[in-house]
């Protein structure tokens, strides 16, 4: 962000003896082996201008996502890091479950979405003797498990003796295999490297070579390559508005043809839509967007606790709150009811934060974002495994 934006975020607050305190950062335990954690460091490199920008945070790794929500809810945290998407398995229910709970009841304070995210998904099966004979069990998150359900599948046709276990995350997981040697995590390489040599790659290329085990690459053992994980960072406030945010893209066909220009924005806006369910209620809200011109990125529909059947709407639009038109669409949803009660309003806001998705399509656009919101000598920060 622009300057000395960071200033508005900043969660510090001082101790008992006057002295500055460090902000308090949650993430999925344990740290240093999950991908909540490596998306905590990046966040933390952009927030303090430091590729050791961790260093000024303190650290709380947390069991659950949901945990995180609450943390953060509840001031244990400055800043939380949830994984709420990604583009194998959707959504990730836990966290967008605690969040529409953030306003079952009226609250003085809460936190907001204030930054986002991604990361590559590729999971390796890693265990202390590397030999598939050996592997008893499978441990890792529920996410993970069925991002790599074909793989999952090739080796129950193989060892159909093998047990299939959801651990808290990919971390706890590999701390499971730390644990016995008949227990394979599936976890990232970065995971695996951490751990060498206790814990060694399964050798999945001896066993399809034997015929034991019959899949397409050894290498990949995800649905889909190019599988990616979205973080959004919870905080005291929205990302503030960035200058220059709009951007022209250029569009392209099936043969790389050029086919025209489009406008868009490099922040991107989430609110929760609270309404009647009456004939009509989304197609109006949308139309709130719609009629200036204000692209909605995705509708998710959350079930409304207590009701059955009627639903929550998590959306997402291109632009910032503070943009007049956004906040336009806003009043226009709210229907002039923005003094009543948060909870009790058609249009909440959830929070600004860059748009992450725009970034990994258009490389030039995302040097640029990279060059102006994290600190030199971070090699390949954005959208890779490598931090």
């Amino acid at each position: 962000m622009d300057g000395g934006a960071n200033d508005l975020m900043r969660g510090e607050g001082r101790g008992r003896d006057g002295a500055m305190e460090l902000p308090r950062i949650g993430f999925l335990a344990p740290a240093p082996l999950t991908n909540g954690y490596t998306a905590a460091r990046r966040f933390a490199a952009h927030f303090t201008g430091r590729v050791d920008g961790l260093a000024g945070f303190r650290e709380v790794p947390l069991k659950t996502h949901a945990a995180i929500v609450q943390a953060a809810a509840a001031g244990e945290i400055e800043y939380g890091v949830i994984a709420v998407e990604n583009t194998l398995d959707g959504i990730i229910v836990e966290s967008i479950r605690e969040l529409e709970r953030l306003f079952e009841t009226e609250t003085v304070k809460r936190p907001y979405i204030c930054w986002e995210e991604l990361l590559p998904i590729r999971h390796l099966l890693i265990s202390r003797t590397g030999k598939f004979g050996d592997v008893r069990r499978i441990a890792s998150h529920a996410s993970a498990l069925r991002q790599c359900s074909r793989f999952l599948g090739a080796v129950q046709q193989a060892r159909p003796e093998i047990e299939f276990t959801q651990a808290l995350s990919t971390g706890d997981g590999v701390e499971q295999a730390l644990g016995d040697e008949g227990v394979a995590a599936m976890a990232s390489p970065e995971a695996m490297e951490r751990h060498e040599p206790e814990l060694r790659e399964v050798a999945l290329g001896e066993a399809m070579a034997s015929g034991e085990l019959k899949w397409d690459d050894a290498a990949w053992l995800t649905d889909v390559r190019g599988g990616l994980t979205r973080f959004w960072i919870l905080g005291p406030q929205p990302m503030p508005p960035m200058r220059g945010a709009r951007v022209r893209v250029t569009q392209r066909d099936q043969l790389a043809q050029i086919t025209g220009t489009e406008d868009h924005d490099l922040q991107k806006t989430c609110y929760l839509l609270n309404l009647a369910d009456k004939p009509g209620s989304v197609h109006r809200a949308l139309g709130a967007f719609a009629s200036r011109q204000i692209n909605v990125a995705c509708v998710y529909p959350y079930p409304r606790l207590g009701r059955q059947f009627e639903y929550l709407y998590f959306v997402e639009i291109e632009g910032h709150a503070a943009d007049p038109l956004v906040a336009e669409a806003e009043d226009e949803i709210n229907g002039g009811a923005a003094g009543r009660p948060e909870r009790e309003r058609n249009c909440i806001l959830l929070g600004s934060y860059p748009n992450t998705a725009l970034l990994q399509r258009h490389g030039m656009h995302r040097e640029e974002f990279r060059r102006g919101h994290y600190p030199q000598g971070m090699v390949c920060l954005l959208y890779t495994s490598d931090a």
